[in-house]
C-alpha cells in the first residue's frame, strides 16, 4: 500500500491507455498534473485521483491502484485558467474553500486566480480589509479547495472501478533546496531507499559527469 500520489490515465492517439502514479509532497503540482490538458494532438488524459492512492499487487502480478477519496483537495494559490482549467470548472459550484480571500459579492479569490479591478477591496483570509499592494497575501499561501470528483470534466469511468487501474509507471518529485542530477546510479535496493544522491558531493559529481 502507498499513499500521497496522484493517478492519471494517458491515452495515445492509437487508443492505448497507460495509468501513471505521481508521488509528490503537498504543493508540488499533483492536482495540476492529474487534470492535465494535453497539447499534443490526439492524446487524452483521464483524472483518477490528485492526492492519495492505495496500491496492491493484483492476481495478474501487476501493480494496481485506486483513489479512496470521493473528491479533490488542492492548493488554491496558483490555480487558474492557465494552470488548471479543469479544476476551475469543477469549482464553479458546490465547493468548499479554506482560508481564501472574499470579493465583495462573496465569491472566493486567491493570488494567481485573475486580476482584480482597480481599487477593488477584498476581505483577506484573516477577515481584514485588503487591497492590492498591501503587505501580505489576501489568501493564505496554503489556502485550499475541496470539491466532488464528479464535477471534474476529466474524471472518467475508471475513477469508480473498485478493481482500480494497472500502474505502468511512478513519477517521483518534490521541492529541493539545491539541484540534483537528473539520473544517478543506484547500487542496490538499500541504496535506493536511503540515498538521495546529493549528500555526497563527490559522488554527485561522479554521477553527473562533473
Amino acid at each position: 500500500m502507498a499513499e500521497h500520489m496522484a493517478i492519471l490515465g494517458i491515452t495515445s492517439p492509437s487508443g492505448v491507455t497507460h495509468y501513471v502514479a505521481a508521488a509528490r509532497p503537498s504543493g508540488c503540482g499533483k492536482t495540476h498534473l492529474a487534470m492535465l490538458v494535453p497539447t499534443l494532438a490526439g492524446w487524452k488524459v483521464e483524472t483518477i485521483g490528485d492526492d492519495i492512492c492505495w496500491m496492491r499487487i493484483g492476481d495478474d502480478g501487476r501493480l494496481w491502484a485506486i483513489n479512496p477519496q470521493a473528491g479533490f483537495f488542492g492548493a488554491a494559490p496558483g490555480t487558474c485558467q492557465r494552470t488548471n482549467p479543469n479544476a476551475l470548472a469543477a469549482l464553479a459550484r458546490n465547493a468548499l474553500f479554506i482560508n481564501v480571500a472574499l470579493r465583495g459579492d462573496g465569491t472566493p479569490w486567491w493570488e494567481g486566480l485573475e486580476p482584480l479591478r482597480d481599487g477593488e477591496t477584498l476581505t483577506d483570509w484573516r477577515g481584514n480589509v485588503w487591497t492590492e499592494g498591501m503587505s501580505g497575501p489576501a489568501a493564505h499561501p496554503n489556502s485550499r479547495f475541496a470539491v466532488s470528483a464528479n464535477q471534474c470534466p476529466t474524471v472518467g469511468a475508471s475513477f469508480d472501478d473498485p478493481k482500480g487501474v494497472p500502474i505502468s509507471a511512478i513519477l517521483f518529485g518534490g521541492r529541493r533546496a539545491r539541484l540534483a542530477p537528473i539520473v544517478y546510479e543506484a547500487h542496490d535496493w538499500t541504496h535506493i531507499a536511503t540515498d538521495t544522491g546529493v549528500q555526497n558531493d563527490a559522488e554527485t559529481s561522479r554521477i553527473d559527469g562533473g
